[in-house]
């Protein structure tokens, strides 16, 4: 293993400027991440012939990040995904974030962690970025401490690890926004095959927030087929559905989805000891900046799986608690593995 950086200290960099780190492997795979939102900008594996290429959207000049609001590859905190009109109670106590998605919040508004210099420190095949958002900062109770830390090993897995902690009780629920897209080149996700180890969803309403119901996994499931023929079984319309994963204690870490490219061969795995994962097809997904392959990326260039808590879960009683106490240690575990079929 190796580690390469763009700065003159290669142990520790402050928050001055967009940075990548590159680890390396034995078997010619390798990962960037950036210390501008712990962003995860580019996935190297080869394919069943061992050819290398890319298999997640980022880009390759810093400076696109800062007008991105796709959040490539970021790390998404306080809270990942919506907020019923960015309010929620706790402990009797209103709290108003600030809201960016019409009149709810999402991903944490415009002070979220993607937006976000991190410092970081390398150790061994690690880079570990950390992170002190005050209290009150987007609304949130609580001067929260983050820890990110991503892995890569000789098996071509990623191990991403959060913790958190907190001086007051607040709420927490961290994410990865990786684009897939296994073919290794610019192109729709359509004949990639995505199976979702759920039996359940949450049902969602128009604003993509849940109703407080959940349903089996009937329709808009995947057990194996073309992300095309889910999606024009559901009128032509992209996914963003929330799968309930079986857990038997909530340290367990499960296998939550399967995404794998015929073609090229290539299959991603993701584990999880999130509650669920997020499926987003990436229907609205468009940037200005260019991406690994020279061109802005466009609706379907990619796919999200995102471990995390329940959309809205201080505001849905069927959730798990998403609260954290002072002095607890919040815990998360995201593993992407790739490999040949």
């Amino acid at each position: 293993m190796n580690i390469t950086n763009t700065t003159e200290d290669p142990l520790i960099t402050k928050k001055t400027e967009v940075k990548f780190i590159t680890i390396n492997n034995r078997h010619g795979g390798s990962i960037s991440l950036s210390n501008y939102g712990a962003t995860l900008v580019s996935v190297v594996v080869p394919d069943r012939e061992g050819r290398l290429s890319d298999v997640v959207l980022g880009f390759s000049k810093p400076e696109d990040y800062f007008k991105d609001n796709n959040y490539l590859g970021a790390t998404i905190g306080r809270f990942a995904n919506r907020i019923a009109n960015g309010k929620f109670e706790l402990d009797g106590k209103t709290f108003q974030l600030q809201t960016n998605n019409g009149k709810h919040a999402n991903h944490s508004g415009v002070n979220g962690f993607s937006n976000k210099f991190f410092d970081y420190q390398t150790a061994g095949n690690k880079v570990i970025f950390s992170l002190y958002s005050e209290e009150g900062e987007g609304g949130f109770p609580g001067d929260l401490h983050c820890m990110v830390t991503y892995e890569l090993n000789d098996k071509n897995e990623i191990l991403i690890n959060y913790q958190a902690y907190s001086n007051q009780k607040t709420i927490v629920s961290l994410t990865n926004h990786a684009y897939f897209n296994l073919s290794g080149k610019q192109s729709d996700i359509f004949d990639h095959c995505l199976y979702i180890h759920s039996e359940k969803m949450l049902e969602m309403d128009q604003d993509y927030l849940p109703t407080g119901k959940i349903i089996h996994t009937m329709l808009n499931t995947f057990k194996g087929q073309q992300v095309a023929e889910v999606i024009t079984g559901n009128n032509n319309k992209g996914l963003n559905n929330y799968y309930l994963l079986e857990k038997q204690t909530p340290a367990e870490v499960v296998l939550a989805a399967e995404l794998s490219h015929l073609p090229s061969g290539r299959r991603l795995k993701v584990f999880t000891d999130s509650y669920g994962v997020l499926l987003y097809t990436g229907d609205f997904l468009e940037t200005t900046g260019l991406g690994h392959h020279g061109k802005p990326y466009t609706a379907y260039n990619g796919l999200c799986l995102e471990c995390q808590h329940y959309p809205d879960a201080p505001n849905q009683r069927i959730a798990p608690p998403v609260t954290l106490e002072k002095g607890a240690v919040y815990q998360q575990k995201i593993i992407y593995q790739f490999d040949t079929i």
